[in-house]
């Protein structure tokens, strides 16, 4: 009879926890709204659209933020995944087929139409890194699996809007005039880079529900940019010029491959 109450028992203790493990699942599975911190890893692929100026080498993506998944009122297996996340960019560039060149006064890259300013120096560009900061603002569809164990997994499809907010240039080159190799740092040029950044792309991933209703999510994603990461409204803008005078602006597009952790309650 005691080995028979032992039993009982712990038959009765499983019986618990097994309620306990289902009701926790089930709250994840009619919960139509989560939302928590995330952050990114990702790297940039810049496509030339010009020999004027060429890549180089691959740039990088930090980002931190807030994440947002739904589900739509009638399908707990479709919705929106949307947020606002901080990104810290660096893209890289190099001197294409010909020489290129700036003029510049203390940390003010001139354009086209300041070239005759009094007390600008000529410099002959080698290397460039900008580093961007944008506000991006994802909206894809979501597309959710039904609970596997304590496990989701989704795919998603939509676009990524990115607004710049600031952007630093540091340049490596020879000063023309002393024929010295010099790093120019912190520069700045009105409209260099541009202020939207479009990009449609997929992600895919896994909600992992550790513990109560909140959800380890990682998810690796691929853009493919629509928008010109540098435009000119105007040639009096342009600030690079090459060996003959011309004067020209850098043409490249991005794609980015993203690592993306978050933790949603």
């Amino acid at each position: 009879m005691k080995n028979l109450s032992s039993f009982c028992k712990i038959c009765y203790l499983g019986i618990v926890l097994f309620g306990v493990n289902l009701s926790y699942a089930q709250g994840t599975a009619t919960k139509r709204l989560q939302a928590g911190m995330t952050g990114n890893f990702g790297l940039n692929f810049q496509k030339m659209g010009s020999k004027k100026m060429d890549v180089g080498g691959v740039g990088s993506d930090l980002s931190v933020g807030v994440l947002i998944h739904t589900s739509f009122k009638n399908s707990n297996n479709i919705g929106l995944a949307t947020g606002l996340e901080f990104d810290f960019e660096t893209l890289k560039y190099q001197a294409g087929a010909d020489s290129v060149f700036y003029k510049y006064i203390e940390n003010e890259i001139l354009g086209k139409d300041e070239k005759d300013k009094v007390g600008g120096i000529e410099f002959q560009l080698s290397e460039r890194q900008i580093k961007p900061i944008y506000i991006s603002i994802p909206l894809m569809l979501l597309f959710r699996t039904d609970p596997i164990g304590d496990f989701k997994y989704f795919g998603k499809f939509g676009i990524r809007n990115s607004f710049m907010v600031s952007q630093k240039i540091n340049d490596t080159g020879v000063d023309v005039g002393s024929s010295t190799v010099i790093e120019n740092t912190s520069m700045k040029s009105f409209g260099e880079t541009f202020f939207y950044k479009g990009s449609i792309g997929f992600s895919a991933g896994a909600e992992w529900n550790f513990v109560g209703t909140t959800t380890l999510v990682p998810e690796i994603s691929f853009f493919y940019g629509l928008t010109p990461m540098h435009y000119r409204f105007s040639d009096k803008n342009y600030s690079l010029y090459d060996g003959s005078d011309t004067y020209f602006y850098t043409k490249s597009k991005q794609n980015q491959l993203m690592l993306k952790i978050s933790i949603l309650f």
